[in-house]
């Protein structure tokens, strides 16, 4: 038999206009786009990629991760709003009793901390992401599952009065035993996880020290969302309104939306889709004059 190469082409690509991410627990996410997309679904080759051994210049370095940025603040969000987190918290090293300059001493001694809590409570759900402050100093913050740990109304030192925050209630998590805490109950995951995102930062991604090494820390068996692509020509969200849109300028010079992003539940018993969030935002598309 004779290889088309052209043929084989085709075979890694799909087109698509609408991506649906189903979350598990009721949350979809539809993105339509009124241009056509493209998803690679194979390869041709592989050209290898680095080893520990390899030397990387900060331009490339800065590339590299530019590119996984992406990937990994999905990946972040899709655990945070598949899974039931009940905490949000900050694991803050006491510079006086720990090195927390140094990242792997630091990294060290958080999963020796996930380790302790995991035998002393049992199994429970967690992602955690490294964030270096100004000075160089490492801290954490994190989503952590609904479990019996040992967490406590925090006072202000001298008052002794609750410590709040937009009105509700700052604990401290007597359990890190490694410096200090701050802890809030989640009450909007959505949005929880749209800020749990925004430490996956620039400076992370580009230091050096974190070439190969991971930008976040997560528990094993972390519930995934499913993403199905698809090229459909029905009109199955004409009910719904955009939660989210980007309008743009097509070649007869009229406004189009480019991208849309409909944030939907499905009811689990009856299988009815219904649109409960109304945070809507409509943006026209950045054009570079």
């Amino acid at each position: 038999m004779k290889f088309n190469k052209d043929e084989y082409k085709e075979t890694l690509f799909e087109q698509y206009n609408q991506k649906i991410v189903t979350f598990g627990n009721g949350m979809i996410e539809i993105t339509t786009y009124a241009i056509p997309q493209i998803k690679q679904v194979g390869s041709i080759e592989h050209k290898g990629g680095a080893n520990e051994q390899s030397e990387i210049s900060d331009e490339a370095q800065e590339e590299r991760t530019k590119k996984q940025s992406y990937k990994i603040k999905r990946r972040i969000r899709g655990y945070a709003l598949a899974n039931d987190f009940e905490w949000f918290v900050t694991l803050t090293l006491d510079p006086k009793k720990n090195d927390s300059f140094n990242y792997e001493e630091s990294k060290k001694l958080l999963l020796k901390w996930c380790r302790y809590m995991r035998d002393t409570y049992g199994k429970f759900d967690y992602i955690i992401i490294p964030e270096f402050h100004q000075s160089g100093a490492v801290h954490f913050h994190g989503l952590l599952g609904n479990f019996s740990a040992n967490f406590v109304e925090a006072t202000y030192p001298k008052s002794e009065k609750p410590m709040l925050r937009n009105e509700r209630q700052v604990y401290n998590l007597a359990d890190w035993q490694y410096g200090f805490t701050d802890c809030e109950k989640i009450v909007d995951s959505e949005k929880t996880a749209s800020y749990l995102t925004k430490y996956i930062t620039k400076e992370l991604m580009t230091n050096k020290e974190m070439f190969r090494k991971k930008r976040y820390f997560n528990s094993k068996g972390l519930k995934k969302p499913t993403v199905e692509y698809i090229d459909s020509d029905a009109d199955n969200l004409k009910d719904f309104t955009p939660n989210f849109g980007i309008i743009s300028t097509d070649n007869q010079g009229n406004n189009i939306l480019e991208k849309s992003i409909y944030k939907l539940e499905i009811d689990t018993k009856t299988g009815k889709v219904f649109q409960k969030n109304t945070d809507y935002l409509i943006k026209a598309k950045k054009t570079n004059q």
